[in-house]
Parts: structure tokens; C-alpha cells; sequence
């Protein structure tokens, strides 16, 4: 066989072996994306299943004992009492509430925080959980605010404060841990002073921002 023939044949065999390795990792791909496939529609149905939904919080009662500002309108001082109901609607998985802590703003202004205790909340149960914030707090408050502050003072005897609290969750189905979640909680509430002629607290809904793409329904 001629040098001419040889280099035909053993170009023609390279060009019939090549595309060998070339389907096995093609192959290879396919049985990967799969088996991804396959984990995704199983925890979709699992979660389906599971039908989770996020807790739900509410304050169902506030009022200020005190909130008045001093001479120089530079420190606030309060005294302000809140309930709230933490409801688990879900029927199959329960919250472990941990590292909870709760923060009182009045305009963006911090006034308070403090810590609340850990608890875990078995499937379809509310809890009660109140909290007092009392002290007094250096502000700054600019020249309408201050004006706004004392007009409520004098007339309403009502005012905004928003409650913020923010904790981990451990997702529980039984006795499996299915998940550590970082979850906030916003209250946006109209806060009366005792004493005054302000209309009753009205129980007030709070927003939930309860991250996880694993948490796929709620009301």
C-alpha cells in the first residue's frame, strides 16, 4: 500500500472515531439535565403537597401611656405597649422562631428595640406575644415634624409609628428541619395616647417578606 493510500486510511479512521467522545459527553449531559429535572419536579409536587403558606402577624392592640418630647424637642420620651398575634395557617408544617427582634420607628427615627423570646409554633395554632417599649431616646426631628408632633399631641392624640421585626425560621414537616429562613415583618400603625379623646386602636395586618422560592403559596 502506497504512503499516499496509508494517510487516506488512517485520516479516514481518526474521522470515523471522532465523533465518539463527542456523543458520550453529549450523552452525559442529557442524564445530568435529567436527574436535575427530576429533583425539581419532585420538591415542586412535594411543596404542592405540603400546600406551605407564610405566618401571618397582626397587632391587636397599641397605645402609648406616654410620648411627648422634651423642652428642647431633642429627646422622645415614650412608653408604649404592644399585643400581637402570630398565626401558623399551614396544616402539615410548623415555625421555629429564633433570634426574634422587634424595632419601634416614629418618622424613619428609631426610638427602640429589643428581643423577643424563641418559640416554635406547631401547625394550624396562634400565639400571643406582647411587647413593652419604654425609655427615652435622643431624635432629630425637623421643624415641621416637631410642629406635627405637638398638634397630635393637642388634637388626635394618634400616631404613626411602624413596628419592624425581623428573626430566622426553621421550616419543620414532623421532626425534619426542611429550611433556615431569614424573615421581616412590617407594621405600619396608628398608635393612640391614653388619656386622650383618640379613637380606639383598630387591629392592624402586618406585610410578611418570607424569602424562600421554596414557599410557593400564600394568602
Amino acid at each position: 500500500m502506497s504512503d499516499i493510500e496509508k494517510q487516506t486510511t488512517k485520516n479516514g479512521t481518526d474521522s470515523e472515531s471522532t465523533p465518539e467522545p463527542k456523543s458520550r459527553k453529549a450523552l452525559i449531559l442529557k442524564i445530568v439535565a435529567a436527574v436535575v429535572v427530576l429533583i425539581g419536579l419532585t420538591i415542586l409536587f412535594f411543596w404542592i403537597a405540603v400546600n406551605p403558606r407564610k405566618m401571618k402577624f397582626h397587632v391587636t392592640e397599641a397605645s402609648f401611656t406616654q410620648f411627648s418630647l422634651s423642652n428642647d424637642n431633642t429627646t422622645l420620651l415614650y412608653n408604649l405597649r404592644l399585643y400581637v398575634t402570630v398565626r401558623n395557617p399551614n396544616k402539615r408544617i410548623g415555625f421555629q422562631y429564633d433570634l426574634v427582634e422587634a424595632e419601634a420607628y416614629y418618622y424613619g427615627e428609631k426610638f427602640d428595640s429589643g428581643n423577643l423570646l424563641s418559640f416554635y409554633q406547631p401547625p394550624k395554632t396562634t400565639r400571643a406575644v406582647d411587647r413593652w417599649f419604654s425609655g427615652q431616646r435622643k431624635v432629630s426631628l425637623d421643624t415641621d415634624e416637631v410642629v406635627e408632633f405637638n398638634e397630635r399631641n393637642r388634637n388626635s392624640g394618634v400616631y404613626p409609628v411602624d413596628v419592624k421585626i425581623h428573626f430566622y425560621t426553621s421550616v419543620r414537616l414532623g421532626s425534619m428541619n426542611i429550611g433556615d429562613f431569614k424573615v421581616k415583618v412590617k407594621c405600619g400603625l396608628k398608635v393612640p395616647l391614653s388619656g386622650t379623646s383618640a379613637t380606639a386602636f383598630t387591629t392592624t395586618k402586618c406585610d410578611v417578606d418570607f424569602n424562600p422560592l421554596l414557599v410557593i403559596y400564600s394568602d
